[in-house]
């Protein structure tokens, strides 16, 4: 049920009290009346009520009361409703019981004066209108799946259940939307809302793959291997190509130092198999080259990797060396699952490195990449026939070193690295774009970024989402930053921030868009993280407007329910030590799971990064969540060490972050276990605006965290709330331990400091005093220098290094009185 709109009398009676009270149907003057008190002789006008129209909810009451200017006041009063199952009365009092209208009358037992009121009984539920599908006709190939998105008018309406159903069930089944394609032919899915039997329709047409690709080998050329048949093949010669199409046939083939290498297509080329294992015999290197020219425009006969698998699984295993080389596009490119166990493999490629689009799965081995791509790259999010998870990057051992200008590892939905077994420890080293080895041309094959500017009164504290329609898809904008008029600022990292360094404030929103778009237009929808779009129900809409080749940020406004567009600039960020393209170490478009492992990450953007907005295929809504319980890590970021959208856990491991412009960030910050020492130059430990309020939490590990004590920053900034119930936290950063902190602080927390047990130990200042039930110690309220410093108690000491010198040591534990040396 929806909200009541009224709930108390007073509250009912002193809104219908400021319209204007006449009486309803009340009896005329009485033509002759006495004299009283020896004056004038009297006029009476009967009966009034205090109301004389009524609305109510179903189940509320109001007390109507009479005013009598009658010869006798004393007379009964008799009440009657009209129409009693729909209000009742008894002395005045009007109970509502279902919808509908009545008249409520009051009369003298004589019935020569009289009043009435009339009252009209409303539900308090919002009856739903219609309900539309963001699809009306849809096509799918056999066992892809995708999502219907109902939309219900009114946004409002009380029922908001709908119920699912397929026409023909063999073709499509749905469930909650998500459509999945079993067979070819067509299907209508319905959606029906509760309330009402509202419903629309999506047209569903099915398919069977077509294989995209139509390249033929010349059969008769002897430099190329055609494999036809299911079976395990050793090589003993070189060939220009292996080309192998064996439907539902799982091929093996041993390479023996020989080299593949081909100038005019992939030298290994798949274009149908169950699957095919591609081995490296022990103690000899093989080489697969692919000599092309660089890939310019898409091309059906063209294959996509030097190994190019259209359809089958791909595994490379072996005790030997394959060593790749890939002047086209990319190294390694599979559609299905791509999986690696034990070879040493050596890649170095133009685009991607390695490219799985359902999964790639690295059990152990040595996998050194360098490309101008993304290093490890999965695709796929949806659900398979058989109903697994596509676009999992897993990573259980092995040695993987990758040097890309790209992301070295992103997944299209969770990337997941582990010490499956001590037989199998893992090591990933990663460098991203500058900081990387490679040298050669880039593919730029990603979505361009297009950036919205705009003023504090269309931002409105971050309470809109907005989304821009291109080519038939939707492209949500997420919030970047905060500028000034005078430059960039260093704002909190997230929406509701002050940043900037003074003048006009302004807030940037980016959004990814495809190279291909030549105009788009942009939505704003109400609320903060709105994650289903509909070009019906929207808050303000621009008209289509084109990209301008030119620049990438345009300056918008709102009045109403249009969206203006002003000038055109190139943006410039806060952060200038930052790629514009992703160029991440580990990221992941739902979560992040990290368990062990040893990590040496260096990166020209976010070393750790987890999204929550970009659409999964397979309906769900992203998570943007990090997981972090062991492994050894030293970050070196040039933009946040540890990103997550949503969530940040950290509940064991070690994290070293040299350097970052953010260390940890996230919208909700859950820290349990661990060691931790952090170093930023703007925010060591951030909680942005995003699905919750807030919150850092702190309930056990050790984190030392630090930033420079002058400028705009803080050690910990939670735009919410800090609370801390065990651990140890060291914070070093701006303000005094004994003054006021209203700008930078050590600890700077928007809202409620509490901590119950535990170790705080802060260096500077404290924005807000902490509600705090351990002891307080001020150890130090004058300058303490840069250098090691140890805070000691009966029991325990902490020792940490002071980068820059700061104003003062305040300390809060449960351990009890401490002291600085």
């Amino acid at each position: 049920m929806g909200k009541r709109i009224f709930k108390s009398l007073t509250l009912l009676g002193a809104m219908f009290l400021s319209f204007s009270i006449s009486s309803c149907n009340n009896t005329p003057k009485k033509p002759d009346g006495g004299k009283p008190d020896g004056g004038e002789p009297a006029t009476y006008t009967g009966i009034t009520l205090n109301q004389t129209s009524l609305i109510m909810m179903v189940g509320d009451s109001f007390t109507l009361v009479p005013t009598l200017d009658i010869e006798n006041k004393d007379d009964t009063l008799v009440w009657s409703s009209s129409k009693e199952d729909v209000a009742s009365v008894n002395n005045g009092v009007v109970l509502a019981l279902k919808e509908g209208a009545s008249i409520i009358s009051v009369s003298t037992s004589d019935n020569k004066y009289s009043a009435s009121c009339n009252v009209t009984v409303q539900t308090d539920e919002i009856r739903v209108n219609s309900v539309s599908l963001n699809y009306e006709t849809l096509s799918l190939e056999i066992g892809k799946s995708a999502t219907l998105i109902a939309t219900i008018d009114p946004i409002t309406a009380s029922n908001q259940n709908i119920s699912w159903s397929s026409s023909n069930e063999e073709v499509a089944t749905v469930d909650k939307g998500t459509v999945t394609a079993l067979s070819e032919g067509e299907t209508n899915i319905k959606v029906v809302s509760e309330d009402g039997n509202k419903e629309a329709t999506c047209v569903v047409s099915v398919y069977e793959e077509k294989p995209e690709d139509t390249y033929v080998p010349d059969e008769t050329n002897s430099d190329i291997l055609i494999i036809k048949e299911e079976g395990e093949y050793t090589l003993e010669q070189s060939y220009k190509q292996i080309y192998v199409d064996a439907e539902d046939a799982k091929v093996t083939i041993n390479l023996n130092g020989q080299t593949i290498e081909n100038n005019e297509n992939s030298p290994i080329y798949v274009k149908t198999c169950d699957s095919i294992d591609i081995s490296a015999t022990k103690g000899k290197t093989s080489y697969i080259k692919d000599t092309r020219s660089i890939y310019t425009q898409e091309d059906e006969e063209q294959g996509k990797g030097a190994i190019y698998v259209v359809d089958g699984d791909l595994k490379l295993k072996g005790k030997g060396t394959l060593s790749i080389n890939a002047n086209y596009y990319n190294g390694i490119h599979g559609k299905d699952d791509v999986e690696i166990k034990n070879l040493t493999l050596n890649v170095n490629a133009v685009n991607h490195g390695i490219r799985g689009n359902d999964s790639i799965t690295i059990e152990s081995g040595t996998i050194n990449v360098v490309c101008g791509g993304d290093g490890l790259h999965s695709d796929n999010s949806d659900i398979s026939s058989k109903g697994k998870q596509r676009g999992n990057v897993t990573v259980s051992g092995g040695t993987i070193n990758i040097n890309s200008w790209g992301d070295a590892l992103s997944a299209a939905y969770n990337a997941v690295l582990e010490e499956a077994s001590e037989d199998t420890p893992l090591s990933f080293t990663a460098k991203t774009n500058k900081y990387s080895s490679y040298d050669g041309e880039v593919i730029d094959t990603s979505d361009s970024t297009l950036y919205l500017k705009m003023e504090s009164s269309t931002y409105s504290n971050g309470g809109y989402t907005y989304a821009a329609y291109i080519n038939n898809a939707w492209y949500k904008a997420t919030f970047k930053e905060t500028q000034s008029s005078g430059g960039p600022g260093g704002g909190p990292g997230g929406p509701g921030g002050p940043g900037g360094w003074g003048g006009k404030s302004y807030y940037i929103y980016s959004l990814d868009k495809p190279t291909s778009a030549t105009s788009f237009t942009l939505y704003r929808f109400q609320g903060s993280n709105v994650t289903s779009f509909s070009l019906d129900n929207y808050n303000a809409k621009s008209d289509a407007k084109a990209f301008n080749s030119a620049y990438d940020m345009v300056t918008i406004s709102v009045s109403g329910n249009k969206i203006s567009f002003g000038n055109w600039s190139n943006y410039s960020s806060g952060n200038t030590n930052s790629a514009d393209i992703s160029a991440k170490g580990i990221k992941a478009n739902n979560e992040v799971y990290i368990s062990g492992g040893t990590f040496d990450i260096k990166t020209y953007d976010d070393a750790i990064h987890a999204n929550n907005d970009n659409s999964l295929e397979n309906g769900e809504t992203p998570l943007g969540n990090i997981h972090i319980s062991g492994g050894s890590m030293t970050l070196d970021a040039s933009d946040d060490a540890i990103h997550a959208d949503y969530k940040l856990n950290i509940s064991g491991g070690e994290i070293n972050v040299t350097s970052a412009y953010e260390g940890l960030e996230g919208n909700v910050i859950n820290l349990s276990g661990g060691t931790a020492y952090v170093y930023a130059t703007d925010d060591g430990v951030n909680a942005t605006s995003g699905k919750e309020t807030p919150a850092i939490n702190v309930s056990g590990g050790y984190f030392d965290v630090g930033v420079p004590s002058n400028g705009d920053t803080d050690g910990i900034d939670s735009n919410g709330t800090y609370t801390q119930t065990g651990g140890v936290m060291i914070i070093k950063g701006p303000g005094s331990a004994s003054g006021n902190n209203f700008g930078a602080a050590a600890l700077d927390s928007e809202g409620a400091v509490k901590i119950t047990s535990g170790t705080l130990i802060v260096f500077g200042g404290i924005e807000k005093t902490p509600n705090s039930s351990v002891t307080r110690t001020l150890c130090s309220s004058s300058t303490v220098s840069v250098g090691t410093h140890t805070v000691s108690f009966t029991s325990e000491s902490y020792e940490t290094v002071l980068k820059t010198s700061t104003n003062g040591c305040v300390v809060y534990s449960n351990l009890g009185t401490a002291s600085l040396k």
